[in-house]
C-alpha cells in the first residue's frame, strides 16, 4: 500500500505540474510567435534536435545507475547508494564536458544543417544552448536519487518551480526586448538554479550523501551498470536517430519554415507525450520495488492495469487531436501556421503509436532489460533516418512522419512487448496483441464519430466551439470507455485505488 500511496502523491503533483507548465508552453509559444518572425522558431527547433543529439554522450548512464538503485533504496542499504550516487557524480561531470567539446568541435558545420540560412546569429545562439545541455549535467545527478526513491513529487515541484519562473521571465522579456539571445540566456541561467535548488534539497533529504567515507561498488553491481550502459548506448542512439532528427532532417531539406510549423504542432504532441512522461516518471520506482519484492502474479496484474491507464488516455488524447487539433493552432496561433489534413492525420497516428509504447517500457527500464533488446534501437535508427530522408526529399514533411511510422512498425511495436514478455513479465504477446488491437479499434472508431460529430454540430472555428469540442470529445471518448471496457479486472482495480487512495466513495 506505501508503493500506491507514493505513486498517487507523485502523479498528483506531477499533474499540477504539467497542466500549469503546458498552458504556460503555450502563452510562451503564443508570444514568442508574435514578437519574432517564424525563422527562430525553426531554429529553436534546430538548436534543440542538435543538442539532444549532443547527449548521446550520456550513454545511458543514468537509466543503468537509477535501476541499480531500487534494491538498495527498497532494502535501506545506505552505503552502496553513497557509493552509486558518487558514481553518478563523476560519470555526469565526465558527460556534461564532452558534451560541451564536442558540440565545439561541431560548430564550423552549423550552416550544413540549414536549408537557405538567413539568422546571423546563430552561433551565439548554438553556444547558449550547448552550454545549457552540458551544464545541466553537472548539478542534477542527485534528483535521480528523488526519482528512483518514488519522490518524483519532490522533482516535480523543483522543475515546474523552474519552468514557470522561466516562462514568466520569457513572456515579458519578449514583450519588453524581442531578443531571442535573451529569451534562450534566461533558459540557461534558470536550468543552473533549478538544477541547484534540486540537488541541495536532496542533500536535506538524504544526509548520508554528505559523508566522505563512500565504500567501493561490489563487482556484480559494477558488471550490470556496465552491461546495462552498452545496451544503452544503442537504445540512445535509437532514441536520437528517431526523436531527434526530424527538424534537422526538414531543416537540411525543405527549410526553416517549415520546421518552425512542424515545431508548433509538435510542441502540442510533446505536451501530450509529456503528460504520460510525467505519469511514468510517477509510479517507475514504484514499478522498479514492485518488480524487485512482488510475485510474477502481481507485475502481470499491474502491467495490465498500466497498459489499461495508457490505452485509456490515448482514445481521449487521440480522439482530441483528431477533432480538435488543426482548430488549436487556428485559434493559437493563425491560419497562417494549419498544416494540411492528411499531414495532421499521419501525426496523430505517429502520436498513438508511440504513446501505446509507455507502458512497455516504463515495465522494460524498471526491469533493467536493456541489454535483452539492444539490437532493436540501430536496426531502428537505420531505417528512420534512410526512409525519413528518402521520403522528406521526395514528400516534404509527411515523408519525415511516415520515416517515424515505418520505423516503429518494423521494430518497436514487435520487439519492445516479446523482449519485456519473454524475460520480465509473464504474459503471452498474442494476449497481449489480442488487447492491444481491441483498444486501437474503438479509438479509431470513436475519433472518427467524435470528428465527424463535431463538424456536423460545431463547424465554425471559435474559442467557443472549441471549448464545447473538447467537452464533446472527453464526454464521448470516456463514455465509450467505460461501458465497452466496464466489466474488465483492470477497471475493478481503478474503481478500488480511486475509492480508496481519492475518496471517490460514489464509484
Amino acid at each position: 500500500m506505501v508503493r500506491v500511496e507514493q505513486a498517487s502523491k507523485n502523479i498528483k503533483y506531477s499533474t499540477i505540474a504539467y497542466i500549469i507548465n503546458n498552458l504556460l508552453k503555450f502563452v510562451v509559444r503564443l508570444v514568442f510567435v508574435k514578437s519574432l518572425s517564424i525563422e527562430y522558431l525553426g531554429i529553436h527547433g534546430l538548436l534543440s534536435n542538435l543538442l539532444a543529439m549532443l547527449s548521446l554522450a550520456e550513454l545511458g548512464v543514468g537509466p543503468a545507475i537509477i535501476y541499480s538503485l531500487y534494491q538498495p533504496l527498497a532494502k535501506k542499504d545506505t552505503e552502496t547508494i553513497k557509493a552509486l550516487i558518487e558514481l553518478f557524480k563523476k560519470a555526469y561531470m565526465a558527460i556534461g564536458l564532452v558534451i560541451i567539446s564536442a558540440g565545439i568541435c561541431l560548430l564550423p558545420w552549423l550552416d550544413w544543417f540549414i536549408k537557405g540560412n538567413t539568422v546571423a546569429d546563430i552561433y551565439w545562439f548554438y553556444l547558449v544552448f550547448l552550454l545549457n545541455t552540458g551544464i545541466s549535467y553537472f548539478y542534477s545527478y542527485k534528483r535521480n536519487l528523488l526519482i528512483a526513491d518514488q519522490k518524483q513529487y519532490i522533482n516535480s515541484f523543483y522543475q515546474s518551480g523552474g519552468q514557470i519562473v522561466l516562462a514568466v521571465l520569457q513572456i515579458v522579456f519578449l514583450l519588453i526586448y524581442p531578443s531571442y539571445l535573451v529569451y534562450i540566456i534566461l533558459m540557461l541561467l534558470v536550468t543552473i538554479s533549478e538544477n541547484c535548488a534540486a540537488a541541495k534539497k536532496a542533500d536535506r533529504i538524504y544526509p548520508y550523501l554528505q559523508e566522505k567515507n563512500v565504500q567501493f561498488l561490489s563487482a556484480d553491481i559494477k558488471s550490470t551498470i556496465l552491461k546495462n550502459i552498452k545496451a544503452m548506448i544503442a537504445h540512445k542512439i535509437g532514441g536520437m536517430a528517431v526523436f531527434s532528427t526530424a527538424n534537422l532532417i526538414l531543416s537540411k531539406f525543405v527549410g526553416l519554415t517549415a520546421v518552425g510549423l512542424y515545431s508548433n504542432y509538435y510542441l502540442v504532441i510533446a505536451a501530450s507525450n509529456s503528460f504520460a512522461g510525467q505519469f511514468f516518471a510517477s509510479i517507475t520506482a514504484s514499478i522498479g520495488n514492485l518488480i524487485a519484492l512482488e510475485s510474477n502474479q502481481k507485475k502481470a496484474d499491474i502491467f495490465k492495469v498500466t497498459e489499461f491507464i495508457v490505452a485509456w488516455q490515448a482514445l481521449v488524447i487521440g480522439c482530441g487531436f483528431c477533432t480538435l487539433l488543426n482548430p488549436l493552432i487556428e485559434l493559437w496561433l493563425g491560419k497562417q501556421f494549419l498544416f494540411d489534413e492528411a499531414i495532421v492525420t499521419w501525426l496523430i497516428i505517429n502520436f498513438y503509436l508511440t504513446y501505446m509504447r509507455m507502458a512497455v517500457n516504463a515495465f522494460k527500464d524498471a526491469s533493467g532489460l536493456y541489454w535483452n533488446d539492444r539490437y532493436k534501437p540501430i536496426a531502428e535508427a537505420v531505417i528512420n533516418l534512410a526512409v525519413s530522408v528518402y521520403l522528406t526529399i521526395h514528400y516534404g514533411v509527411i515523408g519525415v512522419i511516415w520515416g517515424g511510422i515505418i520505423s516503429t512498425l518494423l521494430t518497436c511495436f514487435w520487439v519492445e512487448p516479446y523482449v519485456l514478455f519473454r524475460n520480465g513479465i509473464d504474459i503471452k504477446l498474442k494476449d497481449y496483441f489480442k488487447d492491444y488491437f481491441k483498444y486501437a479499434a474503438v479509438t479509431l472508431l470513436t475519433a472518427v464519430f467524435s470528428k465527424w460529430l463535431y463538424n456536423k454540430l460545431l463547424s465554425e472555428v471559435t474559442i467557443i466551439n472549441f471549448i464545447l469540442g473538447v467537452i464533446l470529445c472527453l464526454v464521448i471518448s470516456n463514455a465509450v470507455w467505460i461501458l465497452l471496457f466496464r466489466k474488465r479486472e483492470e477497471m475493478s482495480y481503478l474503481r478500488n485505488v480511486a475509492r480508496d487512495k481519492f475518496g471517490m466513495r460514489f464509484l
